[in-house]
């Protein structure tokens, strides 16, 4: 059972670089680049505000895994846990 789950997920998150990979890329950087948490905090508000707004937030918890899943491989640790946090809030309100 816990296998299926996580191909499930797996094949969501591979749908969801294929269907937003634009995004991903540019909130990745643009969120990558900050230096502070505060200035993290603000560009994620910001990510996801404009994620929101173009696509809705049916989406929006995948987003965000994937979103820190690729700040992490990035190198930028603390903006991908800031990441995760957001997502674990944004499953939370679905």
């Amino acid at each position: 059972m816990d296998h299926a789950k996580k191909n499930r997920r797996s094949m969501s998150a591979a749908g969801c670089d294929d269907q937003y990979g634009l995004e991903l890329a540019r909130g990745s950087s643009y969120i990558a680049s900050t230096l502070t948490p505060q200035s993290h905090a603000t560009a994620i508000a910001e990510v996801v505000d404009g994620f929101v707004a173009q696509y809705g937030a049916v989406d929006l918890a995948i987003f965000l895994e994937v979103l820190a899943d690729r700040l992490d491989k990035r190198g930028a640790h603390e903006a991908a846990e800031a990441v995760t946090h957001a997502a674990e809030r944004a499953a939370r309100r679905r």
